[in-house]
C-alpha cells in the first residue's frame, strides 16, 4: 500500500468518525427538544389544538360556501391544510424555542464542548419537525373521520410525507435565520407572522388561484407552499405530481440550504446573544 492510499484511507476514517459524531450530538440535542415539548402542557396543547382549529374552520366554517370540481371541498382542502399548519405552527414555535436558547446561554454552553454548532441547530430542527409529525397525524385523522381518501399507494404516501418534511426543514431554517438575526423576539415574531400570512394565505392551500386577480395569481402560482400542496394533491389523488414538485423541491431545498447555512453563521460567529 502506498502512502497517498493510507493517507486516503485515514482522511476518509476521520470523515466518517466526525460525521457520526456530528448526527449523534444532533440525536441527542433533538431529543432534548422532544423532552422539552413533552413536559409543556402548552406546547402540546397548540401542536395538536391548532390543526382541529384550522380542520373545522376551514373545512366547515369557510368550506361551506366553498366548491371544487369533481370532489368535496374537504378531499381538495387536506393537503393544503397539511402545509398550512406546518406554516403557522412552526414559525413562532422555532422564534420562541431558539431565542430561549440563544438567551439563556445553552447555546454558549455548547458551544465550549467539541459539539458542532450546526449540529445544535440540526437537533432543534428535527425536534421541531417530529412536532410538525404530531401535528399532522392529528390533522390526518380528522381528514379521516371527514371522510378524506388517499387514492394514491404506499410509495406516493412516503413521497407525500418526505415533501411535507423537506417543507418544515425550509420554514425552520427561514425562522431560524430570523432569530439570529433579529435583536429581540417581537421583531423577529412580527417579521415571521408577516411572512406566514402571504406565505399560507396567497396560495393553492385552500382554492384554485385561476379564481384570483392576476396580479394576485401570480404570486400564488410561484409560491412554493402553493407547489407542495399542489403536489401533495396530486399524490392523494393518485395521479402524477408533474412539474409542481419539481418546484417544490428547488425552492425548498435552496431556502434550507441558503437560511441554515445564515443561521449556523450568525451562531458560530456571536459570542454573546447581544452582539448578534
Amino acid at each position: 500500500m502506498s502512502e497517498a492510499t493510507a493517507t486516503f484511507g485515514r482522511t476518509r476514517a476521520t470523515v466518517w468518525r466526525r460525521a457520526g459524531y456530528w448526527l449523534t450530538d444532533a440525536a441527542l440535542l433533538a431529543g432534548r427538544g422532544v423532552r422539552q415539548m413533552l413536559r409543556s402542557p402548552g406546547t402540546l396543547f397548540a401542536t395538536t389544538g391548532l390543526p382541529v382549529i384550522f380542520f373545522v374552520f376551514f373545512a366547515y366554517v369557510l368550506g361551506s360556501g366553498m366548491s371544487s370540481p369533481g370532489q368535496p371541498y374537504v378531499q381538495f382542502l387536506f393537503p393544503g391544510l397539511l402545509v398550512a399548519t406546518v406554516t403557522f405552527s412552526t414559525i413562532p414555535a422555532v422564534i420562541t424555542g431558539l431565542h430561549d436558547d440563544l438567551n439563556n446561554g445553552i447555546i454558549d454552553r455548547i458551544r465550549s464542548t467539541p459539539a458542532s454548532v450546526s449540529a445544535v441547530l440540526l437537533g432543534r430542527a428535527l425536534a421541531d419537525n417530529l412536532r410538525n409529525v404530531l401535528g399532522s397525524s392529528v390533522l390526518l385523522g380528522l381528514a379521516l373521520l371527514a371522510g378524506v381518501r388517499f387514492s394514491g399507494g404506499f410509495p406516493e404516501a412516503l413521497a407525500a410525507m418526505a415533501l411535507l418534511l423537506l417543507y418544515g426543514f425550509a420554514v425552520i431554517a427561514f425562522a431560524g435565520y430570523l432569530t439570529t438575526a433579529m435583536r429581540n423576539v417581537e421583531a423577529a415574531q412580527m417579521i415571521g407572522t408577516a411572512v406566514a400570512g402571504p406565505l399560507g394565505f396567497v396560495s393553492s392551500l385552500y382554492a384554485d388561484p385561476a379564481r384570483m386577480p392576476v396580479w394576485l395569481r401570480v404570486f400564488a402560482e410561484q409560491n412554493p407552499a402553493s407547489h407542495t400542496g399542489d403536489a401533495l394533491r396530486a399524490w392523494m389523488g393518485g395521479t402524477s405530481a408533474g412539474s409542481s414538485l419539481w418546484y417544490a423541491v428547488a425552492w425548498l431545498v435552496g431556502a434550507t440550504l441558503l437560511f441554515g447555512w445564515l443561521a449556523n453563521r450568525r451562531v458560530a460567529l456571536a459570542s454573546t446573544p447581544g452582539q448578534r
